[in-house]
């Protein structure tokens, strides 16, 4: 029965420690006007810069936002899709929505709440964790608010 629990542990220990290193380096308020750059307005298209930009709504740019870097990965290109669960305002449930990462993955990940809640700069999310996915759906990385972690109930 030790050698189960043993193995189990350190089984655990590997996935965790597989899991791509993520730096959150905002989380916040944009319009949609702040997307905008000269090359769109000559060409009509979104240019995201050195941003992969995954939305919930991909027709609308106001949202709520979390910028996070891929510290160590040489294989973005893996990735396929994001998670993100999330916590609204006065409520304790907790939300969850996919979003596919098309074209060219980057290191640096814009991941937007763009629907019609969102639009509202006051509604942020009390909570929020993003899973990033393989093409089996296996999660390769994460990153999380300060309210989503266990260690802030603990306080």
């Amino acid at each position: 029965m030790k050698n189960i629990v043993v193995l189990t542990l350190l089984g655990l220990g590997f996935m965790v420690a597989n899991l791509e290193a993520i730096e959150v380096v905002y989380s916040k308020y944009r319009t949609a006007d702040s997307f905008k750059r000269i090359s769109e307005h000559l060409s009509g298209k979104e240019n995201p810069g050195r941003y992969t930009i995954a939305r919930s709504v991909d027709s609308r740019r106001d949202g709520h936002y979390v910028s996070l870097r891929i510290e160590n990965s040489d294989t973005p290109e893996s990735y396929h899709s994001i998670k993100a669960y999330y916590v609204k305002p006065g409520t304790t449930k907790v939300e969850t929505r996919s979003m596919p990462l098309e074209g060219k993955v980057r290191r640096n990940l814009l991941i937007g709440l763009t629907d019609e809640f969102w639009a509202d700069q006051d509604n942020m999310p009390v909570a929020w964790k993003i899973e990033i996915l393989d093409s089996t759906g296996k999660v390769v990385g994460q990153a999380e608010s300060f309210l989503w972690s266990p260690r802030a109930v603990n306080r």
